[in-house]
C-alpha cells in the first residue's frame, strides 16, 4: 500500500493525449473535383491523395488548416503509383468552417500545386508553390500596399 494520496497520485499520472489519425477525405476531394477543371486545368491531370487528419498541426501556436505537398517516391508507391500531391486537411478545423470556406480552402490548396509540361520529354513536372504574399496584419495597417504583392491582393479585394 502506498503512502501517497489519491491527489498526490492523480498529479502524477500523465494525461493521455489523444492519438493522431489520419483518413481518406472524400468531402474534400469533390470540391476539388469541381475547381480542378474550372479553375486549375495545369494541374487536371495530376493525382491526388486527400487525406485528413483529426487534429490541426500547428504554426506558433496558430491552427494550420490545411497542407499540400509533393509526393516523395515512396508516397507514390504507397498511393499505388498514382500520387503526384498529398493534401491533407484537419478535421478539428474543417468541421468549423461553411461550404464556402470548405471551397476556399481547397482551392487555395490546389493553387499551391503547380505542374508545368517538361519541353523536351513531355511529362508533366510538378511542384509546390508558397502563397505570392506574406505579410503581418500591423504592417499593412502601418504602410499600406507597400509592395507589388500587397498591391495585387488588394485589388482583388477591391473587386469582391
Amino acid at each position: 500500500m502506498s503512502n501517497e494520496n489519491d491527489a498526490v497520485r492523480d498529479t502524477r499520472e500523465k494525461t493521455v493525449s489523444i492519438p493522431l489519425l489520419f483518413d481518406d477525405h472524400e468531402a474534400s476531394q469533390q470540391i476539388a473535383s469541381r475547381l480542378l477543371s474550372k479553375h486549375h486545368s495545369e494541374i487536371a491531370s495530376a493525382s491526388f491523395k486527400w487525406l485528413c487528419r483529426n487534429k490541426a498541426a500547428l504554426a506558433a501556436g496558430v491552427k494550420i488548416p490545411g497542407s499540400v505537398k509533393k509526393a516523395s517516391p515512396m508516397e507514390r508507391h504507397l498511393c499505388g503509383g498514382e500520387c503526384d500531391f498529398i493534401i491533407i486537411l484537419a478535421l478539428d478545423v474543417w468541421n468549423d468552417l461553411s461550404g464556402p470556406q470548405r471551397t476556399a480552402l481547397v482551392d487555395h490548396l490546389l493553387t499551391r500545386c503547380v505542374g508545368t509540361e517538361d519541353e523536351k520529354s513531355g511529362e508533366m513536372k510538378y511542384s509546390v508553390r508558397p502563397p505570392q504574399v506574406q505579410e503581418f496584419p500591423e504592417i499593412a495597417e502601418r504602410y499600406g500596399r507597400w509592395n507589388d504583392g500587397l498591391v495585387e491582393l488588394g485589388a482583388c479585394l477591391d473587386n469582391k
